[in-house]
Formats: C-alpha cells, structure tokens, sequence
C-alpha cells in the first residue's frame, strides 16, 4: 500500500473522520516509514496551531464603559432648580382645586347661577389637575402648554373685561392670580424638562 494512502489516513484521523485503515496497521505503518511519521509530526503541529489560534486582542473598555453609564446617570438626574418648579406647580395644583370645590359641589361663585358656576368650577378643576399632571411629569408639560395657556388667556382676559365694564369687583377675581403663576412655572418647567439631554427622548417615547 503506497504512503499517501496512510497520509490521508493520518489526516482523517487528525481531523476525527474515520481513517479508512485499521489503527493498529496505520502506527505499524508509520513505526516502519520514517517519511509519514515525519509527515504527521507536522501536520499534527499545523492542526494544533490551527485550533488552538491565541485569541485576538481585546482592548478593556470596562473605563470607558462605566464613564458612559456614570454620565448618563448624571444627566438623567434631574436639577434642583427642576424639582422645585415641581413641586411649586404641584402646591398651586392643589390650591386651584381646593379653590374650585365651592363653585363646582356647591355652586356658589360670585352670586352667579349654580349652573354657570359649576360649569366655572369645572374648569378651574380641570385646570389644577393640568398643572398636576406636568408636576407629576414635566417632560410632557410642552404637550399641555397650548391647552393651559388658551384657558389661562380666556378665564383671565374675559375677568379684565368683566372689572373694567363694572360687572364684577376686583377682589373677586384675585383668585385668578393662582392660574396665571400656574401657566408662568408649566411654561419654565417645560423648557427646564425639555433642556436637559434626555428630555426629548423621553418626550418622544412618553417615558414614566
């Protein structure tokens, strides 16, 4: 049997395929031939230096990670300037609603009719739960800017007009004052919530 015969049997042996020749007659062969011992002395050490490759170079970016992260956090974390304009709307919120109860449960405002004053009543609740609402989540207060500002603009432009034609006092209408410094801190809150570098996407994705 001529050598290349045992020297694909030697490579399918390396390779783990069935040599095709009885074990025991291929090491007697290469016990006797010194060209195919030499012949699987190499190709054994290609084998090896094939499977066993040293693995590529890592560069450690374990750092570089964990100032990402660390800046990310950071940026996420929300200014003290931010939380107090929150906590402000949060308080006038509150006040606008407990303003509104008497018009809206026992429609008393200002001598009008008990349906024209519940009808008011609701507004101003409608009104304090928008202003919770962009305290609880200032990043959406751009969303409800127009809506507050149109309300805002109306209820207090028409309670001017009402005072100036001497169909109502001033003193009655002061407690508008708590819907226009509502409008005033949504519209910082927005612009605070919206400049900070997640802002945006948080306002894109509705994150809680």
């Amino acid at each position: 049997m001529s050598c290349s015969r045992f020297r694909a049997a030697i490579s399918s042996r390396l390779d783990g395929e069935d040599p095709g020749i009885e074990p025991a007659h291929l090491d007697a062969h290469l016990a006797r031939c010194a060209d195919c011992r030499s012949y699987a002395a190499d190709a054994e050490g290609l084998t090896r230096s094939v499977r066993v490759a040293p693995a590529p170079p890592v560069p450690d970016l374990t750092s570089d990670i964990l100032a990402a992260v660390a800046a990310e956090r950071d940026a996420a974390r929300e200014p003290g300037s931010e939380r107090a304009l929150r906590w402000v709307l949060a308080a006038i919120g509150v006040l606008q609603i407990a303003v509104a109860i008497p018009a809206l449960v026992l429609g008393d405002d200002a001598n009008l009719p008990v349906h024209v004053a519940r009808h008011l009543g609701s507004f101003d609740v409608a009104l304090g739960v928008g202003f919770l609402f962009a305290a609880w989540k200032p990043w959406r207060a751009a969303g409800i800017l127009p809506v507050v500002s149109a309300l805002v603009i109306c209820l207090v432009g028409s309670s001017v007009l009402d005072v100036l034609a001497g169909s109502t006092g001033a003193g009655t209408e002061v407690h508008h004052a708590t819907d226009v410094a509502g409008l005033v801190v949504v519209w910082l809150l927005s612009r605070a919530a919206l400049a900070r570098p997640d802002g945006w996407r948080r306002a894109e994705i509705g994150m809680a």
